[in-house]
């Protein structure tokens, strides 16, 4: 098995390197011209890394390609620093795309790629040997490889594909270290034939086959989530829209009839809203609607359980689960007291204030979420009638 192994890997090395420089030529047109068709490579910084990444590979397998034909200077100390920075490049662009890039992952990188290109260059000036080459290139691009590797997958809220992709990172970024150990202890000629070295320039090409359409369906998925956000948000106050408050609302319904424990629906409207916008301007009606999504969308107004959204106009819902009458009226009171507190820098004289009428009961087997909402709703109808600024509650009673 072995044997049959190592047949397989007798490929010419100079070949794989060849595949290499076309490959990532290909993978640089291909990124030029995604970047007219796919949203996220519109960002310079993105399509500037992720196209250099690939060019700057192409162009250091081109140098190590006619190593001994060009000038050594070139097809080393140029071919393989354009290699480590290549690598480096592409491995911020995964950060990038992943949304998992900080300030001090950059510094990580950019330090590992110094330490590497001093490394590497020091080395071959003072003590030119092909082994100790293999074997400082091998392990800088381990190193810079596997930060976005190890990244991925240690993101709390990681989906399937980062996991994936970081997993694939970081599992050929692994392969690496065979050639290094083979180097440490053989003379290795940078393009000998040897199955090891094969091994290395294999893993390099599925990189780059799986690298790519790997971080276009990232970008994708990215994509995706933006198109969900836009679908389920409220564009002007970035809470839940109807539509979504309607999706989770159904499950926190069905948990408190399934559980027989209290649920709160709080239906708040701000008084003489329409009279607002007549006045001022439909500026400052969105501005007054920001103010009370952010005081509703506070910790200190809702519990972390409680689910908020902007049902339409000057309407806001929230769905309170497994709330007692008692901290109903405590946050009821919080949010009214908060909005006659709320002032504006450009009307340092205006205030506003809201109404809202509350559901809080135990649902029965055969209510409707619609017939919570509606108790709320009418709950709402009453506070205005009885003169607005206050809180009327409805029960199962009514």
């Amino acid at each position: 098995m072995f044997e049959m192994l190592c047949a397989l890997l007798d490929i010419d090395v100079k070949a794989l390197i060849a595949v290499l420089f076309w490959g990532n030529l290909a993978a640089a047109a291909i990124i030029f011209f995604c970047r007219f068709f796919i949203p996220d490579l519109r960002d310079r910084f993105l399509f500037f890394c992720s196209c250099m990444a690939k060019l700057l590979q192409a162009v250091a397998y081109f140098c190590i390609f006619f190593r001994g034909f060009l000038p050594n200077f070139v097809s080393v100390h140029v071919g393989d620093s354009l290699l480590l920075t290549g690598f480096y490049l592409e491995a911020l662009a995964l950060l990038i795309i992943t949304r998992a890039f900080g300030r001090r992952l950059f510094l990580l990188l950019t330090g590992m790629l110094g330490a590497s290109l001093l490394l590497f260059n020091g080395i071959e000036l003072f003590y030119s040997d092909s082994s100790v080459r293999i074997i400082s290139v091998s392990l800088g691009v381990l190193l810079i490889m596997s930060v976005p590797g190890a990244r991925l997958l240690s993101l709390r809220q990681s989906s399937s594909l980062k996991t994936t992709v970081g997993g694939l990172y970081l599992f050929l970024a692994v392969l690496l270290i065979p050639r290094a150990l083979y180097a440490l202890f053989h003379d290795a000629a940078a393009a000998g034939n040897a199955p090891v070295q094969s091994l290395t320039f294999l893993s390099l090409i599925f990189l780059l086959m799986l690298g790519l359409p790997a971080c276009l369906l990232l970008i994708k998925e990215n994509s995706d989530k933006v198109i969900s956000a836009l679908a389920t948000t409220d564009y002007l106050t970035g809470l839940p829209n109807r539509r979504n408050f309607s999706e989770q609302a159904a499950r926190m319904f069905a948990q408190s009839k399934a559980a027989h424990s209290a649920l709160g629906v709080l239906f708040l409207d701000i008084d003489y809203f329409k009279e607002i916008n007549d006045r001022y301007g439909h500026a400052f009606g969105d501005a007054i609607l920001l103010k009370v999504a952010r005081l509703i969308r506070s910790r200190s107004s809702l519990r972390s359980s409680d689910f908020p959204c902007r049902y339409g106009g000057d309407e806001f819902v929230v769905l309170l689960h497994d709330v007692s009458p008692g901290e109903i009226e405590r946050i009821t009171a919080r949010i009214i007291d908060e909005v006659a507190r709320t002032r504006f820098a450009e009307y340092p004289d205006f205030s506003f204030t809201v109404s809202i009428g509350v559901y809080n009961g135990y649902p029965g087997r055969d209510d409707m979420l619609e017939d919570c909402v509606n108790k709320a709703d009418a709950a709402l109808y009453a506070a205005k009638n009885n003169g607005r600024n206050q809180v009327v509650t409805r029960g199962d009673e009514t």
